[in-house]
């Protein structure tokens, strides 16, 4: 059985989740499908990721009724903005075949308009077309707008983490104000593919400094120790840490093994140890303090209308 963690809101979100990140068309479809079907409770995706229709028809596929099954998607980053926002949230339902979405996140901050983005999920959560909100890649002063400006604290911040980054600022804001965290890429996986070439223009290197926490010969002892796999036991680290993960494969073997996660654990000082790697503090995606997006309006302006997807919403 799957642990679950009571949001501030009452709803039970999985601490386990499987997540698309990359995944597309019919293999994100086989995927998911085969990810419930093996007992993954909750499926993660994103609006930029392209994928939204496959994860919904994998999720009709699967042998778990939609009850069952935990939902999160994100807003992507050029519908942030009041309407747009409300037409978004619109358009993954449709893309989807859902009802409804357990949890709707906005994907960066970005500078001025995760605000306006933020009443408009408010408002969603309100009236019933989603469970849950939250946000993601989100630091302090970004929550603590949104709870000033609507009454209404995020539940989540999904947030990079992983034992080459442990991002403690954001990590104690989030356990004093209740804002259950998520790890992405909580293996420390997809290196430069991580970080946006927008970025790298506006004068980051997008040079990801070497080591592989997979081959870290810390996590690689406490693992052995275990009789437990690198990914599992880093896995761990998380869930004892009190975070939620959302790993990605499309290996069936691995996907499998990423659940295994719940028959052994860390002693104190294997934390401790995998702790200490923390001080590396690697980051492999981009910084939300620092990174910046058009939004829909300035690209059509800009003569780069984005295409439409088959039900004729932005892509």
């Amino acid at each position: 059985m799957i642990p679950v963690k009571k949001l501030s809101n009452g709803v039970e979100m999985p601490v386990l989740g499987f997540g698309t990140w990359k995944l597309k068309d019919e293999k994100c479809t086989e995927m998911v499908k085969y990810a419930l079907d093996i007992g993954y409770p909750a499926i993660d995706t994103a609006q930029v990721y392209l994928n939204e229709e496959a994860v919904g028809e994998g999720i009709r596929q699967s042998s778990r009724k939609r009850e069952d099954v935990f939902f999160t998607s994100k807003i992507r980053n050029r519908f942030q903005g009041y309407d747009h926002t409300l037409q978004a949230v619109e358009a993954t339902l449709t893309r989807t075949g859902l009802d409804y979405i357990d949890l709707f996140l906005i994907h960066w901050p970005g500078e001025n308009m995760y605000v306006p983005t933020w009443k408009a999920l408010v408002r969603m959560c309100e009236e019933g077309m989603i469970r849950s909100i939250g946000v993601s890649n989100f630091y302090p002063e970004h929550m603590e707008t949104c709870a000033q400006e609507t009454g209404v604290m995020p539940m989540v911040n999904q947030i990079e983490m992983h034992p080459y980054l442990m991002q403690y600022e954001v990590v104690d804001y989030c356990r004093q104000n209740g804002v259950f965290l998520v790890s992405w890429s909580p293996l420390s996986a997809g290196g430069q593919t991580r970080q946006d070439p927008k970025t790298s223009a506006l004068g980051n290197t997008g040079k990801i400094p070497s080591g592989n926490v997979m081959e870290d010969p810390v996590i690689c002892e406490i693992a052995k120790h275990h009789g437990k796999t690198p990914a599992q036991t880093v896995l761990r680290w998380h869930v004892q840490n009190g975070f939620g993960v959302v790993p990605k494969s499309s290996n069936p073997d691995r996907i499998r093994q990423n659940m295994e996660l719940f028959d052994f654990e860390l002693t104190l000082d294997e934390m401790d140890q995998i702790r200490e790697l923390t001080k590396k503090q690697i980051r492999i995606g981009d910084d939300g303090r620092t990174y910046r997006f058009l939004l829909l309006d300035e690209l059509i302006a800009a003569g780069k209308e984005p295409k439409r997807d088959r039900f004729g919403n932005y892509l």
